[in-house]
């Protein structure tokens, strides 16, 4: 299926919070059933597809475009603030990894670690906004892709039959990503059976990462994290720089890999987190986040008719082309410093409604050794005074020296 142009971007639907009646809270109990070969998550005995968002960008917002759950730290402010729109949330646990010094051989850390994730399990366990509790994230992934102690997976199964112990009405997962994917997914399921779903990030590999889960995971699953194209799988220029879709581009992929993967793999995948509900710095400024600037881009209203059925009433601008003038093969823009040169961009939007346009200049971004997610990433600077008349469609510009 094809996500049809001219489709994105704005809508306000009132909400409500969930109401407690005549003074009883509601009961909150999660739970995972096979029947008839479909795996369903229940919520207190009905069941919930899950129509997620990682991320922290007005819930209020996410809840009106049909969202039901959050992917968020386990913490009372956060799980307030979901609990505020109505939204439940795969609540993160504080757990290290080796990449933050973590050793699982040392058995007063991993004791120690243990006692931390069950005292905050004990302590937010009967929150209404508690959906399931995640251990860690991408826990083997060791910048720059050094080996994990084998132990790894053993120690978390005992972290989730720790948490089970104390807390028997919300489901235990633990995230992980798709790197040698079919190797992981078979020493998953051998060594943590008390898990009770897989949580996968994945991006330009969904398909292949949903067939495999689905042949060698025994228990559902979640797409707990996905979005656009990732850096390390879009192509590259001669000198290596990855290069970042369009907004336009991204919103495509968004809508395929929700429809044409998502959506079809019902009978062991329990629903997904889309990424980001935000901004952040990773490769670019803007490469995974779905707002810019506070703006809505077209993959929100994707997400809104993914999860509502509807198209937002006032759709954000489609790029139909980006380019500098002279060259075409975006692999190879080679420019000469201190020199002249125009670009344009060709947008439409469907309302037919005035655009404003900014444009600026920026250096790559110098991603430092080892740095995880982005997280040692710093956003670079615009450079001024480069651009003329940058506020139209078409530009001219001087290259730096």
């Amino acid at each position: 299926m094809s996500y049809p142009k001219f489709m994105i971007s704005l809508i306000l639907v009132v909400c409500c919070a969930a109401l407690s009646l005549n003074g009883v809270e509601p009961s909150n109990k999660f739970k995972t059933s096979k029947q008839n070969d479909n795996w369903l998550l229940y919520h207190d005995d009905k069941p919930f597809y899950i129509k997620g968002a990682v991320g922290w960008h007005d819930y209020k917002l996410l809840k009106s475009c049909g969202a039901n759950s959050v992917r968020l730290r386990a913490s009372q402010r956060q799980l307030d603030r979901a609990a505020e729109q109505g939204l439940y949330a795969m609540a993160a646990l504080p757990v290290r990894g080796e990449r933050n010094g973590m050793d699982w051989d040392d058995r007063e850390m991993v004791e120690a670690q243990m006692q931390k994730v069950l005292n905050l399990v004990n302590e937010l366990k009967n929150h209404p906004a508690v959906m399931c509790w995640a251990i860690g994230n991408e826990l083997d992934w060791i910048p720059p892709g050094r080996p994990h102690n084998p132990k790894l997976w053993v120690r978390l199964n005992d972290i989730a039959r720790a948490i089970h112990a104390i807390d028997s009405e919300h489901p235990v997962l633990t995230v992980v990503g798709t790197g040698r994917f079919g190797e992981k997914i078979k020493r998953i399921s051998q060594d943590c059976s008390d898990m009770d779903l897989l949580g996968i990030n994945t991006y330009g590999d969904i398909q292949e990462v949903a067939e495999l889960a689905d042949a060698h995971w025994p228990k559902p699953y979640v797409i707990a994290e996905w979005g656009p194209t990732g850096h390390w799988q879009v192509p590259k220029t001669l000198w290596n720089a990855p290069i970042e879709q369009t907004s336009s581009e991204k919103a495509q992929a968004y809508y395929d890999r929700y429809f044409d993967v998502i959506s079809k793999h019902r009978s062991n995948c329990l629903g997904s987190f889309v990424f980001l509900w935000g901004e952040k710095q990773e490769t670019t400024h803007s490469w995974y986040g779905m707002f810019r600037d506070g703006l809505m881009t077209e993959s929100v209203g994707v997400m809104k008719y993914a999860w509502s059925g509807i198209w937002p009433s006032n759709r954000a601008p489609i790029v139909l082309n980006l380019r500098i003038e002279g060259f075409d093969d975006s692999k190879n823009i080679r420019l000469q410093p201190k020199n002249d040169y125009r670009a344009s961009v060709i947008c439409y939007d469907i309302e037919h409604d005035t655009l404003i346009y900014n444009w600026d200049i920026r250096p790559e971004v110098e991603i430092p050794k080892n740095s995880y997610a982005g997280g040692l990433e710093k956003p670079t600077k615009v450079m001024p005074g480069l651009i003329n008349n940058g506020s139209g469609p078409h530009i001219s510009f001087v290259t730096p020296t």
